[in-house]
């Protein structure tokens, strides 16, 4: 206790040993710089995280016109892994397409029709009577199915698929009987592609068969009646000779094998039927092609054939052709380069005389003059006015024909006279 106590004196005792007392007296002013404590060791900022991969803007649309058809382009992007990894997964890279198209419907509607040529009703006057009765053809519904057909089969060759100008190249297609007669008609409203094919050494010994898709045969065709060869026989025996001698070459891929049997078959064939047949030209007859799809007996009363007579309208004038061809199944609206050129003067394989759908296709079916034979121009235009009064009649131009393969006829000489003619005096 006593102890405690002693320590408790020397502690106060210590204190205050070390206090001073200030005297009172002004205070003196505070230093310039204030003393601060010692700066604390600065902490190290955080580590930059590295940047993220490049990905462009979640979305990205474009558009541009292909073959005719509107393409609206997405572009997606997200992370991915690595680009070993994604190089190698089929997944990572990939386009999706939707196509979207309009099916047209057809109409038997005077209005609608006369925006396409005002002078239908003109050129033919019971037209009003023929739409009232008139049906619409189910080839009309059969040729489009085809082209959606066709799109879907395609959608994997963006370039194969149809154009918008073949998509949407019928109109309608109408069904008319004369109630009096009963004489049947197809009306088909459409544009105008040309067609080259065609060859007859016995009418035109030279055919111009420089068209990438120029073939020398229609499907109308009519035996040979001279000796003359055709000029499309010599190429075709050339490639059946190079084939036939690959053929016979030994190790060859099974494949191979097969595709030059086909080739050799299918050109021995040209050749026999190009000895023994005459086609139609396109440069010299009016003809039309029609889809291929109309053709054959089940098809009904309204199906044409080959050889049925055909009055083609545009604008005033009425243009007496035959069906000359069989086009594809699904693609309407072709005529041979001779109707094309009256049409349009400039047309040919690359441009086409009727773009828009005003050209109208009058087909009488059954009409067919058998056999075929060669054309004779004034006795179709015969049968197609013939025709025409059969369903109604007509009124205005019915084309007339001038035949191009007839040699043109020498003019003839008439001698002079020696005394009628005046003599002149030399100059001086």
């Amino acid at each position: 206790m006593v102890a405690s106590a002693a320590a408790a004196v020397i502690a106060v005792m210590a204190v205050g040993a070390c206090s001073r007392t200030v005297p009172p007296g002004p205070v003196p002013p505070p230093l310039s710089t204030p003393v601060s404590a010692p700066p604390l060791p600065a902490t190290p900022p955080p580590a930059t995280p590295p940047p993220p991969p490049y990905v462009p803007n979640k979305r990205l649309e474009t558009g541009k016109i292909f073959n005719g058809m509107q393409y609206r382009v997405t572009l997606e992007t997200e992370f991915g892994t690595t680009a070993t990894a994604e190089r190698n997964d089929p997944t990572s890279y990939i386009a999706e397409l939707r196509v979207s198209v309009k099916v047209p419907k057809p109409h038997r509607d005077l209005a609608e029709i006369s925006r396409l040529n005002a002078q239908l009703p003109v050129l033919l006057p019971t037209l009003p009577a023929l739409l009232e009765s008139s049906k619409v053809s189910p080839f009309f519904e059969e040729i489009y199915r085809l082209k959606v057909a066709n799109l879907r089969a395609n959608m994997n060759r963006l370039d194969n698929l149809l154009s918008r100008h073949n998509f949407f190249d019928t109109e309608t297609v109408l069904e008319f009987q004369s109630p009096t007669t009963k004489r049947r008609a197809l009306f088909v409203q459409s544009d105008m592609d040309v067609d080259e094919d065609g060859s007859d050494s016995d009418r035109v010994p030279e055919v111009d068969g420089s068209s990438v898709t120029f073939q020398p045969f229609t499907s109308y065709k009519w035996a040979k009646k001279t000796e003359v060869p055709n000029s499309f026989i010599l190429l075709r025996e050339l490639k059946l000779k190079i084939s036939e001698k690959e053929l016979g070459q030994s190790d060859l891929p099974a494949a191979r094998v097969h595709e030059l049997k086909d080739s050799i078959s299918r050109l021995k064939s040209e050749v026999a039927d190009l000895k023994k047949y005459s086609y139609l030209v396109a440069a010299t007859d009016p003809y039309v092609v029609l889809p291929g799809s109309m053709f054959g007996k089940a098809k009904g009363g309204y199906a044409p054939a080959v050889g049925d007579y055909c009055v083609v309208i545009y604008e005033a004038v009425l243009y007496p052709a035959v069906v000359g061809d069989v086009g594809p199944a699904y693609k309407s609206g072709e005529a041979s380069l001779r109707l094309c050129k009256q049409l349009n003067a400039r047309a040919n394989t690359s441009n086409r005389p009727v773009n828009d759908l005003k050209v109208s296709y009058l087909v009488f079916p059954g009409s067919a003059d058998k056999p075929w034979v060669s054309p004779n121009l004034e006795h179709w235009r015969k049968r197609c006015s013939a025709l025409l009064e059969e369903l109604g009649g007509f009124s205005g131009e019915l084309f007339v024909w001038e035949d191009l393969t007839k040699p043109k006829p020498i003019p003839e000489i008439v001698p002079v006279d020696p005394a009628l003619v005046p003599v002149v005096a030399p100059a001086p």
